[in-house]
């Protein structure tokens, strides 16, 4: 049944089904929560308030109590290195220590104890070339507490550098130069005896999951409690291997993740091996996994020690995330350890702490029982931080308000794993058809419109768990089809590795080729596509407009439109990114004209939805200011949005909002039904600087 035929029989057509998920609130719950860390048998976390504006907050969840906000108020907790930040925040006997978005400088939160005045003691000194030109991430306390060993990365014109630094917990603002060797730093972790360091480090052109290494040196303290560090040298990785994740035990051994087989793993050096120097490590796990993710932002946690010895780690594996114990083998008994996996809900996960044990109640024997903290989501529910137990009783999740969606079970599309065979080899992704309850019982037979993501990165990955932007679309009857095209992570080094040279053209065609193979199983409406993309995302949606004529649309959400601006003018984590994707810069110019959509409007062969934010420094709005006008002069179809105060990602709830109701509108007019190109109001082939009901410039 077509939908004029349903609207005839007074049915709602696809695209216009009554959905419980309003903009309003799926806007309002797009809440981001990362770093998530354990101090004192509490977990902390930080999360986002998108209907504040954006602003991220620390909070702190007890065992078995609701979380509460421990930042200061009125700040957001947010670090800009690599402009993509992370670990902004970290938590050492009770005391917060955070990184203000406003100066990107280190503060220590208020503590009775130490300080009566209650106010935020500011850490780092006031950067001498202007504010924001010295910023912070990552840090932690060494063992005594005088200092927090952090990330430094320093801003120079165009570039920047990065070092390693302690800072003096005093407010004495002291910091002191640790390492500054490589072009690139991350993930300094102080050994819980105070003797070691270990450390990330990377070099241009390499990103940290193409070439990085695992150092590690030994820390030296005065006797008026002045830092130093020795001479360090590398335990893992380099040489084309990506590693990630140095963790220490309370044995004194070290724990990090490594690509050597193909595949992240964990490894472990013992104490007596880095005492004697000695260049071994031994595989903790075996086979076709993945414990560890890209790090785009710092402060990736993802394996924790248990109180046993054991460890607690996210192991992703067939496109979904399970939580699995490490136990060692016997003592004296060489090999991999036993793996466990252990029952939650979660299928994607994005942090794990171990958090000792509780007492429960509700026991037999009412004894203490061991507990993990798992930061994720279920296929049915948003992002939450759960409290699970490793002797199988339920879980509980754990947030600081309840979900602003409520929905029944019959609304929510659960993905489906489906793997595209195209020319060009298999293709994974998920598959989620639409859902709504209060469509039961109606006669429709046809299969639905479909919409292509296409992930960020292009280093990313389809994500299983609940996306209430997947939901806002699913609901109204569209179908959604996420695509882990090539160069995804989850598959392995040979599969992350095989968009090098590529991008603009594999990514295009593994998309292409997974609509069409959609529609070949029946699933979707083969005339009725659309296809979508944030960030390198966008670069993918965009260009399948002129590589393909699969797609009737394509949105990009803050998306590359020119390489050759992206690799001339993009920030320095990711200058040398595109060498890897495209080729070198400025030698294989023409390759890179040839993959940029702005260099081929007139080969545009459908609609187009620009959303852009003003002070993006990853990919700045003149990219898709220039796309707007020169699709104009070709007559294609088009609307650019431009939000004030929006960067790299949208995180305020009415940048949110109005990115949807005008991505929404922009379907229905592709697919049919009523209404007109991009919503309620034909704005013609002209690009537009405003949302889709709104004045100039959006509501940023």
């Amino acid at each position: 049944m077509t939908d004029r035929q349903a609207a005839d029989r007074g049915e709602p057509a696809n695209g216009w089904w009554p959905s419980p998920f309003d903009a309003p609130s799926v806007a309002a719950g797009k809440v981001s929560r990362s770093g998530l860390q354990v101090d004192g048998g509490s977990m902390v976390w930080t999360e986002s308030r998108p209907d504040l504006g954006g602003r991220q907050v620390v909070v702190r969840a007890g065992p078995g109590k609701s979380p509460v906000e421990i930042s200061p108020p009125g700040v957001s907790v947010r670090s800009r290195v690599h402009e993509y930040g992370g670990g902004a925040a970290t938590v050492w006997n009770g005391v917060l220590f955070y990184v203000d978005q406003a100066d990107q400088r280190w503060y220590r939160a208020a503590d009775t104890m130490a300080d009566t005045s209650g106010q935020p003691v500011v850490l780092t000194p006031e950067p001498p070339d202007g504010p924001g030109s010295l910023r912070y991430a990552d840090g932690r306390i060494t063992p005594s507490g005088e200092w927090l060993v952090s990330v430094e990365e320093r801003v120079v014109g165009d570039g920047a550098t990065h070092a390693l630094v302690a800072v003096s917990t005093d407010g004495s603002q002291v910091v002191v130069p640790l390492f500054g060797d490589t072009d690139f730093v991350a993930a300094p972790r102080p050994s819980p005896d105070g003797r070691w360091l270990a450390w990330m480090s990377w070099d241009h052109p390499s990103m940290p999951w193409d070439s990085s290494e695992v150092r590690v040196a030994p820390l030296a303290f005065g006797a008026a409690g002045e830092i130093g560090l020795g001479s360090g040298r590398r335990v893992a990785g380099g040489g084309g291997r990506s590693v990630g994740q140095p963790r220490w035990c309370r044995d004194g051994s070290l724990v990090f993740v490594d690509d050597r087989t193909g595949w992240w793993l964990p490894y472990r050096v013992t104490a007596h091996q880095l005492e004697q120097g000695m260049d071994h490590s031994d595989a903790l796990a075996e086979g076709a996994a993945e414990f560890h993710a890209p790090d785009w932002a710092l402060g990736q946690s993802t394996i924790d020690e248990l109180a046993d010895g054991s460890l607690v780690c996210r192991m992703h594996r067939s496109g979904l995330d399970h939580l699995v114990r490490l136990d060692p083998p016997a003592h004296g008994h060489p090999g991999p350890w036993s793996l466990e996996v252990i029952d939650q809900p979660c299928v994607s996960i994005a942090g794990v702490v171990a958090c000792g044990t509780v007492d429960d109640p509700g026991s037999p024997d009412r004894r203490p029982r061991p507990w993990v903290g798992v930061l994720g989501s279920t296929a049915t529910e948003a992002h939450g931080v759960f409290e699970v137990s490793l002797e199988g009783r339920r879980p509980v999740v754990r947030r600081s308000a309840a979900p602003v969606v409520q929905v029944r079970p019959g609304d929510v599309s659960v993905a489906r794993p489906f793997e595209a065979v195209t020319p060009d080899g298999a293709v994974p992704g998920l598959f989620f058809a639409p859902a709504n309850s209060r469509m039961r019982g109606t006669s429709r037979t046809g299969p639905p419109p479909l919409v292509v993501f296409c992930h960020g990165g292009p280093t990313g990955s389809a994500e299983p768990g609940f996306d209430p932007v997947v939901q806002f679309f699913t609901s109204r009857g569209l179908a959604v089809a996420s695509v882990d095209y090539r160069g995804s992570t989850g598959y392995g080094r040979e599969f992350r590795r095989s968009l090098a040279g590529r991008w603009g053209e594999a990514d295009i065609d593994d998309c292409a080729g997974y609509a069409a193979a959609l529609a070949d199983a029946g699933l979707v409406d083969g005339h009725r596509m659309a296809i979508r993309g944030t960030s390198a995302g966008g670069l993918t949606a965009l260009g399948a407009l002129i590589r393909s004529d699969q797609f009737a649309g394509a949105v990009s959400w803050y998306g590359v439109t020119d390489l050759e601006a992206l690799a001339a003018d993009t920030h320095e984590f990711e200058s040398r990114y595109v060498d890897s994707l495209v080729g070198p810069w400025p030698a294989a110019a023409a390759v890179y004209r040839a993959r940029s959509p702005i260099r081929h409007p007139e080969g545009v062969s459908g609609s187009v939805l620009l959303l852009q934010g003003a002070d993006d420094p990853v990919v700045p709005a003149d990219q898709s200011e220039r796309f707007a006008a020169m699709l104009h002069e070709h007559g294609v179809p088009c609307r650019l949005t431009v939000f004030e105060a929006e960067s790299h990602g949208f995180r305020r709830a009415e940048t949110i909002e109005a990115s949807l109701l005008a991505e929404l509108g922009f379907y229905r007019s592709l697919f049919g039904g009523r209404g007109s190109l991009f919503g309620d109001h034909h704005l013609g082939h002209g690009p537009s600087h405003g949302p889709a009901h709104g004045p100039a410039h959006g509501h940023g």
